[in-house]
């Protein structure tokens, strides 16, 4: 029988090595389904480099499968070739699944798997922001800080206690910003629903309509801060229109006072402009 390839790039790292913990179930899952598999694992954060060498060498394939999270999705997608045309799938192993919880909702990770054998993937929109690619989306300002806090300090405190920790910070200590598209907490620009472990911050959004999501959260007072981001977290203020202001877009120039931190897909950066585009190519998942 002539076995079909499968590629599997996973992260030993991410959530406290699920990737790891699930390799022989992986294996034996998918060589039961005639799948031979070529496996790279990824040496360290953002290993893009790595990635992008695997997939010279293994150009044709049957199948994809990325095994982490939204930071090993990332990398993934900062690799790939304009030209991919080969089905994913994205297994939620890591810390934050935000992306993989948009297009599987609860499914285990076995029926995740089972979709190896679907014919007809999805095409999903990738944008790009200051030269580099996202799939899930931006959060500039507080969620941008809240992010660099979260990656900071000592390995051993779960990431979700250190992000929560940082949102507690942040709601008494960061400071809203000025914008060409006026003054705001957050400015976040959404492919999925979700990001920072579940906070809907663009409901309604989806993955495959050609436009992303902006969500512009205007400045909130202090004492009213845990009461609107609880809300967002339950996707509860899409009809507060005093504090946020929503439209769907395709490319976008944001250009603030001062350098100002952000996320794409939970990985911070830092700038006092963002350009952000839809790309022309898609990624195809079976869902």
């Amino acid at each position: 029988m002539l076995l079909k390839k499968a590629l599997l790039i996973s992260n030993p790292v991410a959530g406290k090595g699920k990737p790891l913990q699930s390799s022989k179930y992986i294996y034996d899952f998918l060589k039961n389904k005639g799948f031979d598999i070529v496996e790279y694992q990824t040496r360290y954060k953002n290993d893009i480099e790595g990635i992008n060498v695997f997939f010279g060498k293994n150009i044709n394939s049957d199948l994809l499968i990325i095994s982490g999270g939204d930071g090993t999705l990332n990398d993934v997608v900062n690799a790939i070739p304009e030209n991919f045309n080969t089905p994913v799938l994205i297994l939620p192993l890591g810390s934050g699944n935000d992306f993989a919880n948009c297009l599987y909702n609860k499914k285990s990770l076995t029926q995740i798997l089972e979709l190896c054998v679907k014919n007809t993937p999805k095409p999903v929109n990738i944008g790009i922001c200051n030269g580099k690619k996202f799939i899930n989306g931006i959060g500039i300002g507080f969620d941008g800080w809240v992010a660099q806090k979260a990656n900071e300090g000592v390995k051993y405190i779960p990431v979700i206690l250190k992000y929560y920790t940082a949102i507690l910070r942040g709601i008494f200590t960061f400071s809203s910003f000025e914008t060409n598209l006026g003054k705001a907490l957050i400015i976040a620009v959404a492919n999925g629903p979700t990001y920072g472990g579940g906070f809907k911050i663009a409901p309604g959004a989806v993955p495959d309509d050609d436009y992303f999501d902006l969500w512009i959260i205007k400045p909130i007072k202090f004492f009213k801060r845990i009461f609107y981001l609880n809300l967002i977290k339950k996707g509860l203020h899409k009809s507060d229109i005093s504090t946020f202001e929503h439209k769907k877009i395709k490319d976008l120039k944001i250009i603030c006072n001062k350098p100002v931190p952000a996320h794409l897909d939970g990985e911070y950066i830092i700038s006092d402009v963002f350009d952000v585009q839809l790309c022309a190519y898609k990624l195809f998942f079976l869902v």
